[in-house]
């Protein structure tokens, strides 16, 4: 009796023993696959990422966001968003920290938890001291989204509801008007933001647009492909910048400054300033080993030595007809 109670006993104590573990939210496909190692970027760059903080949020959407918080992490992006830990935000801060990439997390300290250092809402990743999170003030979320885009190379936009929608059209209208050049790509997940295009198309055709629509919004179909529009974007910027080669200008003086010129001064600087005259470039004589080229030097030398054999044959030549003058007389 005794050993039947003693085996009933190790079953109870074992099963309920055993730890249960969940999973608060459900893995994505990318997240159930080895992720392959991606090569780093030449330059690292700040995005920004808004996008769904619904747990609702469905499961293609939140594939798009692993791979983009995976992609940005590889690249040596940092992924700066709102800290959540669900639906998009909770997906794609998962994706940065597989990836092994900084993340930056944006919070209201509304969702302070009673005074401690934790946030109600935060993702699990920012519990480690790797990421950081940067927390907002005031009445509103103004501040907030100020510190989200602070210091952003780009700015990427995955699918979600009114809050993406009012951080992203803030954004877009900011860009339309002026105020920053951050290029902004929307992920377009099964043609999601399809009728955002639309309405920009239609702006343009009742002209109600500043600028062309691509010049407001841009699209892609995956996020890798919206990391690279925004890294190849900003080399192409890097390039329109770099400064253009100086260009040495040489002014010419005019005839009459040159014949005065060539009317006073030593013989050798008379014959030097004549080679001017007859159409080689004006330098002044300090500054004439540094200006001239090799080819205009071996062209000034030339014409020099001509003039020289040309004043000498004239010198002779006046000097025999003298003599056949005086032989005259």
């Amino acid at each position: 009796h005794n050993r039947r109670i003693y085996i009933v006993y190790t079953i109870i104590m074992s099963s309920t023993s055993e730890e249960k573990k969940i999973d608060p939210m459900p893995t994505t496909a990318a997240e159930s696959t080895t992720m392959p190692l991606i090569e780093k970027a030449p330059t690292p760059l700040r995005i920004c990422c808004y996008g769904s903080s619904s747990s609702r949020t469905p499961k293609k959407y939140t594939d798009a966001a692993y791979n983009l918080g995976y992609h940005l992490a590889q690249r040596g992006h940092t992924c700066v968003n709102g800290a959540g830990n669900a639906g998009c935000m909770a997906a794609m801060n998962r994706g940065a920290n597989d990836g092994d990439g900084a993340i930056v997390g944006v919070i209201h300290e509304a969702f302070v938890v009673d005074g401690s250092d934790w946030f109600e809402g935060a993702h699990s990743v920012f519990n480690t001291t790797k990421h950081r999170i940067i927390t907002a003030k005031g009445n509103d979320l103004q501040e907030r989204k100020k510190l989200l885009v602070q210091g952003a190379d780009g700015l990427v936009v995955l699918p979600g509801g009114p809050g993406t929608w009012d951080e992203l059209w803030e954004m877009a209208c900011a860009r339309h008007i002026g105020f920053h050049a951050m290029p902004i790509v929307c992920v377009n997940v099964d043609r999601y933001y399809d009728n955002f295009k639309s309405i920009l198309v239609r702006a343009h055709e009742d002209e109600l647009l500043y600028k062309l629509p691509e010049d407001i919004l841009h699209f892609e179909e995956s996020a890798e492909a919206a990391v690279k529009w925004i890294e190849t974007y900003h080399a192409l910027e890097a390039t329109k910048q770099q400064p253009e080669q100086k260009k040495v200008i040489r002014r010419r003086t005019s005839m009459l400054k040159r014949m005065q010129s060539n009317l006073s001064g030593s013989t050798m600087t008379v014959w030097g300033r004549m080679s001017s005259f007859f159409g080689d470039d004006v330098c002044d004589d300090d500054k004439e080993g540094e200006a001239a080229s090799v080819e205009t030097k071996s062209r000034r030398s030339a014409t020099l030595s001509g003039i020289t054999m040309f004043a000498a044959g004239v010198s002779v030549g006046l000097l025999a007809a003298s003599k056949v003058g005086l032989r005259k007389m």
